[in-house]
């Protein structure tokens, strides 16, 4: 006999014995059998030798079986193994008999190890003692023994689940090892479903323990889920350790790693917007590097302030991050649960914390995305003609002429019209360039398909004394310009390993290097007050070319082509090193804990800037240079920064009593040193260095250092869980104020009743699992100023005269300080709740917060002028912010076909106001900050329609003091002019005194302030696919577009700016009155001194939007499929960011980049900001 493979099955997997013709009997293959018609094996059909060798196989089944079995019970198995294979057993069996063993590898993969003592054993007691609780049966045959599957026998099985206070509703109820094959309970907690008798049956619930059955055979099944630990004792990160959910007093939320995964995003901050209420993150822009601007619970301090960001337990760039490597991110709030962090938490903490391994053997998971980027919010130009007619109109509504050159424009694009051949720049007589172009220079200039991928690959795992997590990340991104590079790499690489030495001792290391390159055109080309972005609102006219006809830049592309492709490039590096190292000790019985850490990282911020001046053709034939500065200049920045923990804990417990005590200490390091030079005049317009500039050198640099040194401590009390108290307070001492005012303490108290632990609530358990009530007090310094403002310092610099053949050095008299600068001060008073109800599938959370920041940091009473220098800086100021916020999520399953339907529905809401309560203002300018401002004011002025004739103005108020120059042709408003209403009735519209008790006709319009805050998250799953959906939003903002935002005003601005569609046919005309912009005139918007240039209600943008921030769609293979790759787990995904967006806004802007000064002068005002984006990624997440 030998052994052979069947010819038809897959390699390796089956096994059979060739003994005369008995292939035959084991194989019933209709196309295996036909391989007899023909000497040669073919598959040619042969029926008649197909039946005579089925009746010949019916009585050698007989004859062998008998055969077999006899010969079966003659033979004896002697075995004894303990937790071997049964892929082991099956081949010894087979020794010991003779019998060759029959089976498909994969049956075996799956099977349970074997346990087996027998001696003298028959061959059929042996089998069945190895097969004994396996999902497997054998039969002999011919010397063969064939193991196979059982066949499995259904049953239906019916029964109910409840908790200890009744039945359960939704209850998950699947099957184990198959995918997808489940139900959930009804309204009376009963289930039916048919499964195999000897199957097992997971249930799952919300805030209950998963609870596994074995069917058995029975028929009815009776189920009581306990109530998860996880839930009210969920594991909270607060200061120096961790609570219970049911114990915490403070305004904590925490999120975990599912917010962070298989999404597009760059940075952490992308994912947490709007996932947590009241921690509001904002970006300036869309450019790739960019990062979020954190903040919690509304305005700090008019000398700005953010929260503390802490990875790991000590300060970290959360920007360089990689998002793949949170466990999760908890947001401390309150005074209370921030106290513990002194001087640097005065406006709330982020902790991150990163993950670590599990217990197990070695897991590896890999994951990517690979995508594209469009550039979103792009506006709508019309075509040339239509754009230089308007134009035209619009310069002749200001001066009462046509524009000449205008003309010739009309003139030419109407011939190109009839005669394409022409080309898109003419010559005029007088030899200028006549533009003919009809280019959509937004289509040119922004690139819609911009590369994105993203790799992340980690290795985790924990024994019983190591635990260890090994991570890599790569990120790679394209910007959005056509005409230049514009790239962000980043690379991110994370060891974190921790050991148990000796059952009292702990060590650990946590080291990460993370390191982000971008690499993009001249940064102040593309970032300064003059960039590409305002200048193509200037000159992205449709009749202007790019190009002339020799390849040259027109004026136009040079401003904004050329200033990207030949402009210079900017190369920055930000890279960061940092490490922690510490040790944990145990005593007396786990209840003593002494903790030891230090933490150091190296920053390192790195620029080279190249800026070319940009040659184009003015005229046909004459070049022309475009003044950029001409220069090379190198920059770097180096932070070194320690922190070194010492601190212990202890917990006690009697009868129902709990104490927990944590003291410690703390001191911090910062060093900070930049370096700058510049050279002027480049040589080479490729190569980079200062040796090759040949004109005059600036160097200089700055060293700054710091230190905080701190004791804390934090007391904790509770009464079984139903009555909380906690004491939290530090005492800090920094350098950056006087030695006698360098010290301050700052304590805090929280406490909390569980009301649902009373007696008195027991009635109401079956509705309502858990309500907690919160309240806090406490007080926080900041010392986030200046380093050193209390000591007077001369700068040099060198003088803008040469004297004796150089620029001597200069220097003036030091400003005015104050001895006795302190900290400023954040007290917050919070009260809140947290309710579970219906076992746990809704969950409310709410607080209500008051937070005064007080003596803040501004300028002292107004000196007399003769003292000839600027008043010093003094703590004269205070703000009171109020603001609420809510959070809700609800989760549920339901039958859908075969398989439940689970989902869960999540949001969060919060708003806030701040106002002034302190400030030296007593004339109460409202261009400065005064008592009782409410921060974001947009002071402007009513609209009252448009002039309807050209004589209603005589029975109007004078305008002129609003309008001063744009009457200048007629002297007075026109038809179509804006008129505004006259509020104090003197016949004049004016701004008074600028100030709150005499504005004139102005008055508070509107506030940029962001009001309403909120995110909605939507989750399904079903069977091995999932859905997820995230949106964002603002509920109310007002914003007032600057007056240089062109691609808002349009013409308005100036007359030759292009032509946006949302003009079109919403501007005055006697066919036209109820338009939304006026008559057509230029200039009107160009400064605070023309109709449309100063705040009014008609203009006054409506600045709420709603984003459907992501939306993932993922599928999981199922277990049966990866099993044979040797993998856990393989999702595939697809993805998308920025995805649709509803909002009012003008489409010259975005809603999340607009800037929030009560002006609007800034850049974001006026939509000059590199574009948000919008992606699209198909990702790939596999574990093994």
């Amino acid at each position: 006999m030998e052994v052979l493979e069947h010819p038809h099955s897959k390699k390796g997997l089956n096994r059979f014995v060739k003994h005369d013709f008995v292939t035959l009997i084991l194989y019933k293959d209709m196309n295996y059998f036909s391989r007899a018609c023909t000497p040669d094996g073919s598959k040619t059909y042969c029926p008649l030798k197909v039946i005579r060798i089925m009746k010949l196989t019916f009585f050698l089944l007989v004859s062998l079986s008998l055969g077999a079995y006899a010969k079966g019970n003659a033979q004896s198995v002697s075995l004894s193994v303990k937790d071997a294979k049964l892929e082991q057993v099956l081949t010894e069996i087979g020794k010991q008999t003779q019998y060759r063993i029959l089976y498909n590898d994969e049956l075996l993969q799956t099977a349970k190890s074997v346990s087996l003592n027998v001696k003298d054993a028959s061959i059929n007691k042996a089998l069945e003692s190895a097969l004994k609780s396996q999902n497997l049966t054998y039969r002999i045959i011919a010397g063969t023994i064939t193991i196979a599957a059982k066949e499995q026998q259904m049953v239906p099985v019916k029964g109910t689940v409840r908790d200890s206070t009744g039945v359960l509703a939704g209850v998950s109820v699947a099957l184990v090892g198959a995918t997808g094959k489940g139900t959930v309970t009804d309204a009376n907690g009963q289930f039916s479903m048919n499964v195999p008798e000897d199957a097992s049956l997971i249930f799952r619930f919300m805030g209950y323990q998963d609870q596994e059955v074995l069917v058995n055979g029975r028929t009815h099944i009776e189920v009581v889920l306990k109530a998860a630990q996880s839930f009210l004792d969920e594991v909270m990160v607060v200061g120096y350790g961790t609570q219970k959910r049911a114990t915490v007093t403070g305004a904590i939320n925490q999120v975990g790693a599912e917010v962070f995964e298989n999404r597009p995003i760059v940075n952490v901050a992308q994912a947490l917007q709007g996932a947590i209420p009241n921690l509001n993150i904002t970006f300036s822009d869309g450019r790739p590097d960019r990062g979020g601007n954190f903040n919690v619970r509304g305005f700090t301090s008019i000398n700005g302030g953010g929260p503390l960001i802490l990875i790991d337990g000590a300060p970290g760039e959360i920007d360089l991050i990689n998002p793949q490597d949170i466990e999760k991110v908890t947001v401390l709030k309150d005074a209370s649960s921030a106290a513990i962090y002194g001087a640097r938490a005065s406006f709330g903490v982020v902790l991150v914390t990163t993950k670590s391994g599990k217990k197990g053997s070695a897991r590896i998971n890999y994951s990517n995305n690979f995508g594209f980027n469009q550039t979103m919010g792009l506006p709508t130009t019309v075509d040339a003609l239509t754009a230089a007619t308007i134009q035209n109109d619009a310069y002749k509504g200001y001066s009462g002429n046509d524009n000449a050159d205008m003309l010739l424009v009309i003139d030419y694009l109407k011939q190109r019209q009839a005669d394409p051949s022409l080309p898109e720049l003419g010559t005029s007589p007088s030899g200028n360039f006549i533009r003919g172009s009809n280019t959509n220079w937004y289509d040119a200039f922004y690139n819609q398909n911009q590369f994105f991928s993203k790799h992340m690959l980690n290795i985790s795992g924990a024994s019983d004394k190591v635990n260890y997590y090994l991570s890599g990340g790569y990120t790679d991104q394209d910007g959005t310009f056509k005409t230049a590079t514009d790239n962000y790499k980043r690379y991110n690489v994370r060891a974190k390993v921790e050991a148990e030495l000796k059952p009292w001792l702990k060590v650990y290391n946590n080291a990460e290097f993370s390191e982000g390159n971008y690499d993009t055109p001249n940064k102040f080309v593309n970032t300064g007050g003059n960039n590409v972005y305002r200048f193509l609102s200037l000159f992205a006219n449709p009749y202007e070319a790019i190009k002339t006809a020799d390849g040259n830049w027109t004026q136009a592309g040079a401003l904004t082509f050329g200033q990207l492709a030949d402009g210079g490039r900017t190369l920055q590096k930000n890279r960061m090193l940092r490490n922690t190292t510490g040790a944990r000790l145990s005593f007396l019985k786990d209840a003593l804990h002494v903790t030891a850490d230090f933490t150091a990282s190296y920053r390192q911020l790195a620029e080279d800037i190249q800026s070319l001046q940009v040659r184009y053709e003015s005229r046909p034939g004459v070049m022309a240079t475009y003044p950029n500065p001409n220069y090379y200049s190198s920059s770097s920045r180096e932070i070194f920064h320690s922190v070194a923990n010492l601190y212990a804990d202890y917990a006690k417990s009697f009868a129902k009593h709990h104490f927990n005590v944590l003291v410690g200490a703390s001191q911090e390091l910062d060093k900070d040193h930049s370096f700058y030079a510049r050279k002027e005049g480049n040589i080479s317009s490729s190569l980079n260095s200062l040796n090759l500039a040949s004109g005059e050198a600036t160097v200089g640099d700055n060293k700054q250092v710091w230190g905080l040194r701190s004791l804390f401590g934090r007391l904790s009390y509770n009464f079984d869980e139903r009555y909380l108290l906690e004491f939290n307070g530090r005492y800090d001492g920094t350098s950056r104020f006087p030695k006698n005012d360098r010290f301050g303490f700052f304590p805090s108290i929280s406490g909390g009743w569980v009301v649902s632990e009373e007696p008195f609530f027991s009635a109401l358990k079956n509705t309502i699992d858990n309500f907690k009530i919160r309240a806090s007090y406490g007080s926080l310094g900041n010392q986030q100023v200046s380093a050193y403002p209390y000591i007077a310092t001369m700068s040099l610099s060198q003088a803008p005269f040469i004297l004796d053949g150089s620029r001597p050095l200069n220097t003036r008299a030091p400003g005015l300080v104050s001895p006795t600068l302190t900290w400023e001060t954040a007290t917050t008073f919070d009260v809140g709740f947290d309710l579970s109800l219906l076992k746990n599938r809704l969950q409310l959370g709410f607080d209500w917060y008051e937070r005064n920041t007080r003596n803040m940091l501004t300028k002292s009473k107004t000196l007399p002028a003769v003292l000839g220098a600027v008043e010093p800086q003094t703590n004269a100021a205070d703000l009171a912010t109020k603001g609420w916020e809510i959070s809700a999520r609800w989760e549920s399953a339901f039958d859908l076909g075969d398989k439940p339907l689970r989902y869960n529905i999540g949001l969060v809401l919060s708003d806030n106001q701040s106002k002034i309560t302190r400030y030296d203002n007593p004339s109460g300018l409202f261009s400065d900050y005064y008592v009782g401002e409410r921060i974001g004011e947009i002071w402007g002025y009513t609209n009252h329609g448009f002039f309807k004739t050209d004589d209603e103005y005589l029975q109007a108020a004078d305008q002129s003091k609003v309008s001063t120059i744009e009457y200048q042709l007629d002297g007075h408003p026109l038809a179509g002019d804006i008129r505004f209403a006259d509020l104090d009735g003197n016949g004049v519209i004016d701004f008074g005194e600028q100030t709150i008790y005499n504005p004139g006709d102005m008055r508070v319009i509107g506030n940029t302030s962001p009001r309403y805050a909120y995110g909605i998250n939507l989750g399904f799953n079903w069977g091995d696919f999932d859905l997820s959906a995230f949106f964002q939003g603002i509920g109310k903002r007002d914003f007032w577009p600057g007056s240089e935002s062109g691609v808002f005003w349009g013409t308005f601005n100036r007359w030759n700016q292009p032509i946006y569609e949302h003009l079109i046919g919403n501007y005055w005309t006697p066919e036209n009155p109820d338009a939304y912009f006026p008559r057509l005139r230029a200039y009107q918007a160009l400064a605070a001194n023309r109709s449309l240039g100063t705040a009014q209600t008609a203009y006054l943008q409506d600045a709420s939007y709603l984003r459907l921030k992501n939306l993932t769609i993922g599928y999981n293979l199922p277990a049966t499929w990866i099993t044979k790759l040797g993998l856990t787990k393989i999702r595939l995904f697809v993805s998308g960011q920025n995805l649709v967006t509803w909002t009012k806004l003008s489409e010259a802007f975005d809603p999340e980049s607009i800037g929030d000064e009560p002006d609007n002068t800034t850049k974001s005002g006026n939509g000059f900001v590199y574009p948000m984006q919008r992606t699209y990624v198909a990702g790939l997440d596999i574990s093994f």
